[in-house]
């Protein structure tokens, strides 16, 4: 009868209840629009984290262009451009307060490592000769030389007794030789012969031409990047030979020389070695030029622990007869911070300040969890070695190879990267600009996250928005009423009450129309909110194509490329709905409990008094 009662109330006074329906319903419905907006922002987000990786780059700028000359013996002067970088800048400057790094930067060597088959050999390399002259002469075009002993090389290569031919080819003064003197040399292949001592040789029989390299000199480097003295190497002058005589090799030189033969073939046998603390922040790994085809990729826990695992490429499994599974022993013997080679690893010289080949500074037992392959046409500055191995950073002892740099360069986007939390470049490069360093290019990618942060960021204001507004109209809108369906009754209160009515009567009689028109309007806004919801956020489903650049030089990406916004296809979670309907509901009873207890402290006859007042 009381539900009667209250229901019959709503009828009397239709105008006000159905604007009190309407409004429950509207504020309802921001409410949980707000709401589930903001959930499926945040679920979006946190999906996003781990879908999304923020890398950056560093390279050491061109200073200036010059214009250098190569002399050619067969067309004179040969002209060109080569950009020209200043004073070298170590990977420590990007040390800094408020880089927020999750992966510092660091540039990275590639290790010298030694495996039992030849990784990187091409014929006429690095033969070491000893040889004398058919005549006396100068070395301006092919010229013809007969080999007395050779030390290194490969008979297919060249062996004893061979006439052979060198040629000064790119220098502007051709070395004279004399006849009956004994000459040694390391030979590389300079192309075919040419010149007037080869016009017996017909041109289809491809003779090759021999151009002598620099040998016994030390290039190795500490690891601020600078050259270790070598007093052999400061008398030497670049491509020098030396002539043979009886105690030659009781000398300096002649000792380095017979070290150099001893250990030719150690380049021939080298893989390169990358150590790294994420396979992405190598750049080809990260764009998808090279991927894992066998196994899988180095753990996050693997990096950090520094486990014995490794990444080798598939023409590397090929020439080792390797699967993923199984072991590879590395032993690293040199370190070479150049920028990387597609082709193979090579360094100036094997050869330590001492004259000694490098000897190895560690060795271990490496499981291959992954067969990677890549992309063979990338060339970009970015591309892995064909053989690379790639093995976690905290594999090997800290500056170990402290003693064994074979090779130094600059900072390039190849060798120097770092991570990032995502939605950060801004920050980043707000800090980096304090340290006033102009010499380096920091580059940015990151798939387009900045671009889909956006959207988002614009989405979590809008969720903020009809969040806020359905709070401050729901608290409004049961303020007033509250008011107006229970102060307005204080006459059937006081009436009620004095036909013998409890206080607790009073309050569910005129309470129930209140909660059931609240709870109506609630039930029905909250249904309207989730399907707004759901509308929403289809309605921003589709494919993003994020350009390359995001400003002239702070962000870029390698390649435009469509990316799946997969949390476009979330729905409102029911939960939410469900939730913002009974805080409405929960609300509305606290208020109208509210207003009807404050009506129900005054007695019956003093309200009746107040009303003819």
């Amino acid at each position: 009868m009381t539900l009667y009662y209250g229901i019959k109330q709503i009828l009397r006074s239709p105008l006000k209840s159905i604007l009190f329906l309407l409004l429950a319903g509207v504020s309802a419905f921001l409410l949980v629009l707000g709401s589930s907006l903001w959930e499926i922002n945040r679920t979006m987000l946190e999906e996003f984290e781990d879908l999304f990786m923020t890398v950056g780059t560093v390279e050491q700028k061109i200073d200036h262009v010059e214009t250098y000359k190569i002399w050619d013996a067969g067309n004179g002067y040969e002209y060109g451009q080569t950009g020209i970088r200043g004073e070298r800048i170590p990977s420590a400057v990007m040390d800094f307060e408020g880089a927020g790094y999750i992966l510092e930067a660091k540039q990275r060597p590639n290790f010298g490592a030694l495996v039992d088959q030849k990784a990187g050999a091409m014929p006429y390399m690095f033969i070491i000769v000893e040889a004398t002259p058919i005549e006396s002469g100068t070395a301006d075009e092919s010229f013809p030389m007969r080999a007395e002993k050779v030390l290194s090389g490969d008979e297919y290569e060249l062996k004893e007794g061979d006439i052979f031919y060198i040629c000064d080819h790119h220098m502007e003064e051709a070395r004279s030789f004399e006849a009956g003197t004994t000459y040694i040399m390391m030979l590389n292949y300079a192309g075919w012969v040419h010149g007037s001592k080869v016009e017996h040789i017909a041109p289809e029989d491809f003779v090759p031409e021999f151009f002598p390299v620099n040998s016994v000199a030390s290039y190795q480097y500490t690891m601020e990047g600078e050259r270790v003295y070598d007093a052999v190497a400061e008398a030497e002058e670049e491509y020098d030979i030396d002539i043979v005589t009886e105690d030659f090799y009781e000398t300096e030189r002649g000792k380095r020389w017979l070290e150099m033969a001893k250990t030719r073939d150690y380049l021939f046998y080298t893989v390169p070695v990358m150590p790294i603390d994420k396979t992405e922040l190598l750049m080809p790994f990260y764009w998808k030029d090279a991927q894992i085809s066998k196994g899988r990729d180095i753990t996050e826990e693997e990096y950090a622990e520094g486990k014995p695992v490794c990444l080798i490429s598939s023409s590397l499994a090929v020439l080792l007869r390797k699967e993923a599974g199984d072991k590879l022993t590395l032993p690293l013997y040199c370190a070479d911070y150049s920028p990387t080679q597609k082709e193979a690893m090579w360094v100036a010289s094997i050869l330590n300040a001492e004259g000694k080949a490098y000897p190895i500074f560690h060795e271990q037992e490496y499981e291959i969890v992954g067969i990677y392959t890549a992309a063979s046409a990338t060339k970009n500055g970015y591309e892995l070695c064909i053989n690379q191995v790639i093995i976690p950073w905290n594999a090997v002892p800290e500056n170990s190879w402290v003693d064994h740099i074979a090779g130094m360069g600059y900072m390039t986007g190849g060798n120097t990267s770092f991570e990032i939390p995502n939605g950060t470049i801004e920050d980043f490069m707000a800090a980096w600009e304090k340290q006033g360093v102009e010499e380096l290019e920091l580059r940015f990618y990151d798939n387009g996250y900045t671009n889909l942060q956006t959207g988002l960021e614009s989405r979590k204001l809008m969720a903020v928005i009809f969040l806020a507004s359905g709070c401050i109209l729901a608290l409004m809108i049961l303020c007033f009423f509250a008011n107006t369906f229970i102060t307005g009754q204080r006459q059937r209160i006081a009436v009620e009450r004095l036909l013998g009515r409890t206080k607790g009567q009073c309050a569910f009689s005129l309470l129930t129309g209140f909660f059931l028109l609240a709870a109506l309007g609630t039930a029905a806004g909250c249904g309207a909110g989730r399907m707004a919801a759901d509308r929403a956020v289809e309605a921003t489903e589709q494919t993003m194509e994020f350009d390359k650049a995001f400003s002239s030089a702070v962000i870029a990406q390698a390649d435009t490329e469509e990316i799946e916004i997969s949390g476009a296809g979330q729905k409102a979670d029911a939960g939410t709905a469900v939730g913002a309907g009974i805080g409405l509901v929960l609300a509305a009873v606290l208020i109208g409990s509210g207003f009807m207890g404050q009506a129900l402290r005054k007695e019956p006859l003093q309200i009746l008094g107040e009303l003819e007042e």
